[in-house]
């Protein structure tokens, strides 16, 4: 070996010495610990259509934003839109800015201001509005005990609570009940 070749040997030597030297110095860097990602979903502008025994939508929910934070639990929506009932001849359309739709799929929670709106021939348009409103997607009916705003064509009518069976274009408000009706 040369004189070079020795020099460079020391220098690497003294270097692994030192590198060694150092890591025991330092300890072994700590663990980080795993953390399992949250199960569930989350979603932007997306859609759940949810068919009846027929095969045609029982209801489609759009919404801008759909979090489920659980597999299996309960799902989170934000600005709602529903759309139940499409193919019959009453369908109805139900706004929220927020909503909870149940694990079973079977309960819609819709809160912050919901507006419904019916068109039926007979009755003309149907719209109402109140703070919260839940959906029996089984049974469809829809319920509130929050006060309603309800105008039927040029007839106003105002409440407190409201049971709607959106299927039998049969509404009732539940107490408090004063209308304006024009001819």
């Amino acid at each position: 070996m040369t004189g070079g070749g020795k020099v460079a040997f020391l220098v690497l030597a003294a270097m692994a010495g030192a590198s060694w030297w150092l890591n025991e110095r330092l300890g072994a860097p700590e663990a980080v610990p795993e953390e399992r990602a949250p199960e569930g979903f989350y979603m932007s502008e997306a859609e759940i259509t949810t068919p009846g025994a027929d095969g045609l939508p029982r209801y489609r929910l759009v919404a801008d934003e759909i979090r489920q934070r659980g597999l299996g639990g309960p799902t989170v929506l934000q600005e709602v839109r529903v759309e139940y009932n499409v193919y019959s001849p009453s369908p109805w359309l139900l706004t929220a800015p927020a909503g909870m739709l149940s694990a079973e799929q079977d309960l819609l929670e819709l809160w912050g201001g919901v507006e419904v709106i019916g068109d039926s021939g007979e009755h003309g348009r149907t719209t109402l509005s109140t703070p919260r409103l839940q959906v029996d997607t089984q049974t469809h009916i829809a319920s509130t005990e929050a006060p309603v705003e309800l105008s039927v064509g040029a007839q106003q009518l105002s409440g407190v609570g409201m049971v709607a069976h959106l299927l039998e274009e049969r509404l009732q408000l539940q107490s408090q009940v004063h209308g304006r009706f024009l001819p």
